[in-house]
């Protein structure tokens, strides 16, 4: 039953996938909406068109693109020493963490890997054609806002749908799974505080829609839930060791 829960999990997020892409891809307004909250007008320079030009000023601020910078990085420093945490036992079994289950840790990098590196940067982003909001007519670029889950739009590669940052914040917020249960209690808010912020910044800054800060969140858990009901999750893992002592 416990090898269930997952299975479930998997299945309600990805319906709610489902759901939010096709909310976003019926009401393409609320993307825009959102992202105009961050934009502001300035005057045109000669040539320009009145209403047209602007800025998302957040982006603009060096406090604010430092806390990016900041957590741009800490998915990759958690994906590092999860690596570090599964090769150099091999050579110091006194560096091993015997709380968490090899398996779990696995499972997590895989999670990331997979996610992030290839069904957003290498697939989604690669081909999904849409321009990110900054780049739009809307918003000061040159090319064609299109919805969310539409693959017809002029940007070429690097493109808006989804949010690889986001997709590493989402699997930032998974790595609470492979905390103790009696520990996970004191860290669950902030880095679920830090997760969203990651993502968000992203549409803050006039990088992405926020159905693809939202998506790309959102997919790394779905990834993350299959892969523990496929290869199991050894939750209990901390608890044995423990009461072993």
């Amino acid at each position: 039953m416990q090898q269930d829960r997952p299975f479930r999990s998997f299945w309600i997020l990805a319906g709610c996938w489902v759901a939010l892409l096709l909310f976003f891809c019926l009401f393409p307004a609320a993307d825009i909406g959102f992202s105009r909250l961050f934009y502001s007008t300035t005057a045109c320079a000669p040539g320009g068109v009145a209403g047209q030009c602007g800025i998302f000023a957040l982006g603009e601020i060096p406090l604010f693109a430092f806390i990016r910078t900041v957590l741009l990085y800490l998915p990759v420093v958690a994906a590092i020493a999860l690596a570090a945490s599964l090769l150099v036992p091999a050579i110091d079994r006194r560096l091993d963490w015997p709380e968490i289950s090899r398996r779990n840790r696995l499972l997590a990098l895989g999670a990331w890997i997979i996610d992030t590196g290839l069904v957003v940067n290498l697939i989604l982003k690669a081909y999904s054609g849409r321009p990110r909001p900054a780049d739009t007519s809307i918003f000061s670029g040159s090319l064609p806002f299109v919805p969310a889950g539409d693959f017809s739009g002029a940007c070429t590669s690097n493109c808006s749908f989804i949010s690889g940052e986001a997709a590493s914040a989402g699997w930032l917020f998974c790595l609470l799974a492979l905390i103790p249960p009696h520990a996970r209690r004191f860290v669950f808010w902030p880095v679920l505080t830090l997760s969203i912020v990651t993502a968000l910044l992203r549409v803050f800054f006039g990088r992405h829609f926020l159905s693809d800060a939202v998506l790309a969140w959102l997919s790394a858990i779905i990834v993350f839930e299959l892969l523990a009901a496929f290869f199991g999750w050894n939750e209990r893992n901390a608890s044995d060791k423990r009461s072993a002592a």
